[in-house]
């Protein structure tokens, strides 16, 4: 489970710099929750099924199975790391994830997944 943060005084979860009241700071907040697609097992066999899956728990501990399911994840961030944050995003939205054994080929670029506003236009 995440910890609530002391907010009295309050300082960048990247690189550690004193975010002083009155400065700007972004407040990151990111959720990852487990997903499946729709797709029916095939229930042939489903004293089976259950025994795999409860050989794939056994032996975890209850809050590691838990942050299989879910995880948030709250920054703070100062200005420079937030744009660090972003590049970061962007690399694993645009290139997938090299680091990861389970990705065998790379994804198809993917667009529109971060919120940017449009820049606020000049009145003529």
């Amino acid at each position: 489970m995440t910890e609530i943060p002391n907010i009295s005084k309050r300082i960048c979860d990247s690189c550690g710099k004193d975010l002083p009241d009155g400065d700007l700071f972004y407040h990151c907040r990111t959720e990852m929750v487990a997903a499946k697609d729709a797709t029916i097992p095939d229930l042939q066999q489903p004293d089976r099924l259950i025994a795999q899956a409860l050989s794939e728990i056994a032996g975890k501990d209850e809050n590691e199975l838990l942050d299989d399911i879910y995880q948030e994840l709250i920054l703070q961030l100062c200005p420079d790391c937030r744009e660090e944050f972003i590049k970061l995003v962007n690399a694993m939205l645009n290139k997938g994830c090299k680091n990861c054994p389970n990705c065998q080929t790379q994804p198809v670029k993917k667009a529109g997944k971060l919120l940017n506003f449009p820049p606020k236009k000049e009145k003529e």
